[in-house]
């Protein structure tokens, strides 16, 4: 039969290399093909020789006076004392952070290198927001150089704002308040309060306030009333707040008068006679 002498001890090595499984058809190829093994081995060497690095978190936000760890990690590297730099970028320049083993700059008391490559900071302000650099250099690794960029956000609570409230408003009058806060990171945005009570940007879309005319702008802090009514009297402040916290200014009065606006002669110190209109003060 054709099956018999000749095809017997073929078969059995085909058997074979199947039974020892994939690890064994891979030697028998390297066997077979010497230049696929040495491009393995020249591969596997530029991977084991290159310096590399990670980070844990490249965008760390904190608040001002908190401390943060900007992580530099090495995860390949065949040079036991890399040399480990960090550099600040911010406004389109550069400065060392870390330099010939020294914290340097405005950093050098309240910063230090945290394990190997990580660097550590205190007491952040909100001066410190930037761009830092970390630069490893390995000279015994077939790459000698890696660096990884972090972006460090540093927030900052808002201050009490500056509030303006008109005092008094004739009915029907058109009315603005102003709200303004220059401290805070990322920008606050602010709401106003009337009596403790929250108002909405819109009185139209809150059948509370149908009563109402106006339109509160959130970015910008202004309380715009196109025509005030009596109802609109009370006490009113503004809250500005973002992320790192909030801050209120005091409470202020807004009156709305009902009385029409006229005009009277009156007898100055002077002894002159002049026109003032109701609902104001007279001035000497």
């Amino acid at each position: 039969m054709v099956t018999g002498a000749g095809a017997g001890p073929r078969a059995g090595r085909v058997r074979g290399e199947r039974a020892r499984g994939p690890s064994a058809a891979l030697d028998m190829a390297l066997r077979r093909r010497p230049s696929l093994v040495l491009l393995l081995l020249l591969v596997r060497g530029c991977l084991i020789g290159a310096v590399n690095l990670k980070s844990s978190n490249r965008t760390p936000v904190v608040q001002e006076f908190e401390s943060v760890e900007l992580s530099c990690i090495i995860t390949d590297s065949q040079t036991n004392d890399p040399r480990i730099e960090w550099k600040k970028i911010q406004d389109e320049q550069t400065t060392y952070v870390f330099f010939d083993n020294k914290i340097q700059g405005d950093l050098t008391d309240r910063a230090e290198l945290l394990g190997k490559t990580s660097l550590k900071i205190w007491n952040v302000t909100r001066k410190d927001s930037a761009l830092y650099r970390c630069e490893v250099v390995a000279r015994n690794d077939r790459k000698e150089i890696d660096e990884i960029v972090i972006e460090l956000t540093v927030q900052v609570k808002p201050v009490a704002p500056v509030c303006r409230v008109p005092r008094a408003v004739p009915v029907g009058k058109a009315a603005t308040l102003s709200c303004q806060e220059g401290e805070g990171f990322p920008r606050p945005h602010y709401s106003w309060y009337r009596n403790d009570v929250p108002l909405p940007t819109d009185s139209r879309a809150n059948p509370r306030f149908r009563n109402s005319s106006f339109v509160l702008n959130p970015e910008t802090g202004t309380l715009v009333f196109s025509a005030v009514h009596k109802e609109d009297s009370g006490q009113y402040y503004c809250i500005a707040s973002n992320d790192a916290g909030s801050a209120r200014c005091e409470e202020q009065d807004m009156e709305v008068s009902t009385r029409t606006q006229g005009s009277q002669m009156e007898l100055t110190t002077s002894g002159q006679m002049r026109r003032v209109t109701s609902g104001t003060s007279p001035r000497s």
